[in-house]
């Protein structure tokens, strides 16, 4: 597909519709959207038919938050997905409530983030809280805190342990051998690197019918097309506490997304200043608001789709407006939901686990310019060790506590990141401890001006 030549495609430029569903398609192909969902559903154990609402729900979700996203607030080409920062925060709050308590609590989050975009709040917000050493210490933490639930979800998984960790290890293997695969700088190669996860969750779930761990009645008996449910949870309920939790939580998603802004920025040559700053929150929280109504969990601008960018050099929004199109397209397609509910846990445990290492290694890169003084290491490391230790706290012990205390808690991720924000706060900072001058540097001084 030829693009009039062109080496760079601006995020204002149209695309023609089958350019912009291409584009788009095999961006939702990049950014998986199932995983958040499935990992939601692995641990908290529902049954295929749950599984299958929930999943369309998130589809249909992310499918409207990326066109309010790349088509009216931001402007760029992202594709929104659910964060997996969210994880620890919903979990515990649906077990220790139910999840109208959790969509309660996201709608007064997404409230205040538009408020916040609206009194241009955000923007200095981000300056002062978070600059990037504290996002990549975030973004490092939420790998971590994710690693030993990967671990400890196998482990509790129904069945042979050793057939399970089998299962998760072939998925993990051939995920490692495709994106290698997808280094080959031809055709064969991109196609490779953008289906890595699709292909290896297909191999192991072949491996997984082998042993019996497959179902495919649900799909052959559910219809091709239907509405998903309005509120499926029922009425939302406010709790002061979960509002509290998932209001934080929302904050410290949006340094995922802003990270993600900045990539972009940077790859494209589009500034990136204040009031696209702005905006772009006022737009993420009004896609988790009306996410919200339909089941769906909060979502963020995904990184994944950076790499996607780098490949085609399609930086246009319209491809991401394409890619939302065909999110709710899927949604709208039970059949095609519960062939996704029925992949064996065991399979996404062991795609989740490259994941969790992409996550790491991305928050180190993205900090790497900042040097290693005592400061720095401090902030960092402290982050870490408060992270590693919150997600090894007994479940009853976390239980036992204040309603607020219990929520926190109960994400390490969520306590993790404040601690990096109050590390960098009463830690003065000398000439010595800023990043080196880069391009990462050069776009953060773009939003201060």
């Amino acid at each position: 597909m030829k693009l009039a030549g062109q080496d760079i495609i601006g995020s204002d430029e149209k695309l023609s519709i089958k350019q912009s569903l291409f584009f788009g398609f095999q961006s939702v192909l990049a950014c998986n959207l199932f995983l958040g969902p499935i990992v939601i559903i692995g641990i908290m154990q529902m049954n295929v038919s749950a599984a299958a609402a929930l999943i369309a729900s998130t589809f249909l979700a992310c499918g409207i938050a990326t066109i309010i996203q790349s088509g009216l607030f931001l402007r760029y080409q992202v594709i929104q997905g659910m964060s997996f920062a969210i994880f620890g925060a919903v979990i515990s709050i649906a077990v220790k409530a139910d999840f109208a308590t959790v969509f309660g609590g996201i709608i007064a989050a997404s409230v205040i983030l538009m408020l916040l975009g609206l009194t241009k709040t955000f923007s200095i917000i981000v300056n002062k809280l978070i600059p990037g050493l504290v996002a990549g210490t975030v973004i490092t933490i939420i790998g971590i805190a994710l690693m030993p639930i990967t671990w400890n979800s196998i482990i509790g998984l129904p069945g042979t342990p050793g057939i399970n960790f089998l299962e998760a290890g072939v998925t993990f293997i051939a995920m490692i051998v495709f994106m290698r695969f997808g280094q080959i700088k031809n055709k064969i190669g991109r196609i490779l690197s953008i289906g890595s996860v699709i292909y290896a969750i297909v191999l192991g779930t072949v491996v997984a019918a082998f042993f019996g761990h497959v179902d495919l009645s649900p799909v052959a008996s559910a219809p091709w097309f239907a509405i998903p449910q309005f509120l499926p949870f029922g009425p939302p309920k406010f709790d002061i506490s979960a509002m509290i939790t998932m209001t934080f939580i929302l904050l410290i998603v949006m340094v995922e997304s802003v990270g993600t802004w900045f990539t972009i920025s940077e790859m494209s040559g589009e500034k990136m200043d204040k009031k696209r700053l702005d905006r772009g929150v006022i737009g993420e929280g009004l896609g988790c608001l009306i996410g919200t109504f339909i089941g769906g969990l909060p979502t963020t601008s995904y990184a994944s789709n950076s790499g996607v960018l780098i490949v085609t050099k399609v930086f246009s929004r319209y491809a991401a407006i394409g890619g939302g199109i065909i999110a709710i397209a899927m949604a709208l397609c039970p059949k095609l939901m519960y062939l996704i509910a029925i992949v064996p846990s065991s399979v996404i445990w062991g795609v989740y686990g490259v994941i969790c290492v992409m996550v790491v290694t991305s928050g180190l890169a993205s900090i790497r310019s900042y040097p290693f003084t005592e400061r720095n290491t401090l902030v960092i490391g402290t982050s870490i060790l408060v992270t590693i230790g919150v997600s090894v706290l007994p479940p009853a012990l976390v239980q036992s506590m204040p309603s607020l205390l219990s929520y926190l808690f109960g994400s390490a991720i969520c306590i993790g990141a404040l601690t990096a924000i109050i590390m960098n706060l009463i830690l003065p900072e000398k000439a010595s401890d800023k990043a080196i001058p880069s391009r990462s540097g050069e776009a953060a001084e773009m939003m201060a001006k």
